[in-house]
């Protein structure tokens, strides 16, 4: 059968407060009950010798014999002591009849709370006598300190099973917003307590719960982005091609609707490639198939491909690339500089000018890629690197969206990093740092 903590914890409380209370509890008799069982005797062989010498008066003042063994022992003793008369035949006085003889009484203790017993001669008479009566005060004392430490116990164990609950009402509540997360709602949240532990774990399951609403409203746009990229330039092809299919379609316009089809099918054919790639980086952990090779070389040969476009928009190119050797992935890190140039080529206006800077920082390399076309509004540069974002949508059939989310995530395999400024008074700069030594070079 499965327990609450509250009941585990006033469990542990009740048993803990019970040992404690029976080891102290014996840790005081074993102390005490030497003096105890002293005090015992002593009261007793005091009764005895004030019966003795009170006897031995009564025997030269009292002739009549008014005063017999019965009113003596009644003169010595009190309601707090048992008084019984023996036979003088009893195995308690035969036993004990030369101690008897000897010193008037014999005294006995026993018990773990010493409990005396005397027999008493007075005159020719027999008497046993207990130090305690049932119904002395003694023992109505103890039972009530028992019955008060009991209760101590109980009550401490209720007190401790309230405090609980209140200390483990944060707990109660991580579960229930747990299975709210379970649920799929991810925009619940828990009271952060005072406490540091609690404290930190309510703040620690927020934030989980911030990110996977994140997470969620990301899945949730990338399906939707996903779905759009791939439906708009299907619903291109579908409709040119049935456009193909009227026969009085003049030759000019048959060859402007295929190479509409034919240029929608590249733009899926880019997409598909970007997506998997893009896949496959995100659960790539390190580069592989790394090479030593000349990353200015690299750069001159992008540009070189690129030609034809940024030639056509008579660009200026201001190339500044120090000599440098670089270990990794060649085809990934190329991927890197196509899409920063690409996307420079694409926002710089004719007769426009793009720098291409390489030099050697002080703790890494420094590859700055600007250009002076528009700049990028705060709102959209926050998220110019998240998968489909297009922050100018006039443009949007000349990309993906996917093109930095690649750069970003191959930087970040690289163990680099990479962001975007807006220079002055106009334009952009794209700016990609990678350490000189990377993990598992």
């Amino acid at each position: 059968m499965k327990t609450t903590l509250q009941f585990k914890l006033s469990f542990m409380f009740f048993m803990v407060m019970l040992i404690s209370a029976t080891v102290s509890v014996s840790l005081l008799l074993l102390i005490f009950s030497p003096i105890m069982k002293k005090n015992a005797e002593t009261q007793l062989t005091e009764v005895a010798s004030s019966a003795s010498a009170l006897s031995e008066v009564m025997k030269d003042k009292n002739v009549d014999g008014t005063y017999d063994a019965a009113k003596i022992i009644s003169m010595v003793t009190n309601s707090g002591f048992t008084v019984e008369l023996l036979r003088e035949d009893s195995n308690e006085v035969g036993e004990n009849l030369r101690d008897i003889d000897e010193k008037g009484y014999h005294i006995e203790t026993s018990g773990i709370i010493p409990k005396a017993t005397m027999v008493i001669k007075v005159y020719d008479s027999y008497y046993h006598i207990d130090n305690f009566s049932n119904d002395s005060l003694y023992w109505i004392v103890n039972f009530v300190i028992i019955l008060a430490f009991v209760g101590c116990i109980v009550i401490g164990t209720i007190i401790t099973s309230f405090v609980g609950r209140t200390i483990l009402q944060p707990l109660h509540d991580m579960s229930r917003a747990t299975s709210e997360i379970a649920r799929g709602n991810f925009t619940v949240r828990v009271r952060v307590p005072d406490d540091m532990e609690y404290g930190m774990l309510a703040n620690n399951f927020n934030k989980m719960a911030v990110q996977l609403s994140e997470i969620e409203t990301l899945r949730g746009d990338f399906i939707s982005s996903v779905s759009h990229e791939f439906k708009t330039p299907l619903a291109s092809i579908q409709g040119f091609a049935k456009l193909l299919q009227d026969e009085s379609l003049s030759d000019e316009d048959r060859r402007e609707y295929t190479q509409i089809i034919i240029d929608e099918t590249s733009r899926l054919t880019k997409l598909s490639t970007n997506i998997l790639s893009l896949t496959k980086l995100e659960n790539q952990k390190t580069i592989g198939k790394k090479s030593k090779f000349l990353l200015d070389e690299q750069i001159r040969k992008i540009l070189l491909v690129l030609e034809p476009e940024w030639s056509k928009k008579n660009i200026e190119l201001e190339v500044d690339l120090e000599q440098t050797t670089y270990i990794g992935n060649e085809e990934l890190m190329a991927q890197i500089w196509q899409n920063i140039i690409n996307n420079a080529i694409k926002f710089t206006d004719e007769n426009g000018h793009i720098g291409v800077k390489l030099y050697h920082g002080e703790q890494c390399i420094v590859v700055k890629i600007s250009d002076d076309g528009p700049c990028i509004p705060d709102e959209k540069r926050k998220k110019i690197f998240e998968k489909f974002y297009q922050g100018d949508r006039s443009r949007s059939t000349e990309g993906n969206g996917l093109g930095l989310a690649l750069v970003q995530r191959v930087v970040q395999l690289c163990n680099g990093s990479v962001w975007v400024e807006n220079t002055e008074p106009t334009g952009v700069c794209f700016t990609v740092q990678l350490p000189y030594l990377i993990e598992d070079m």
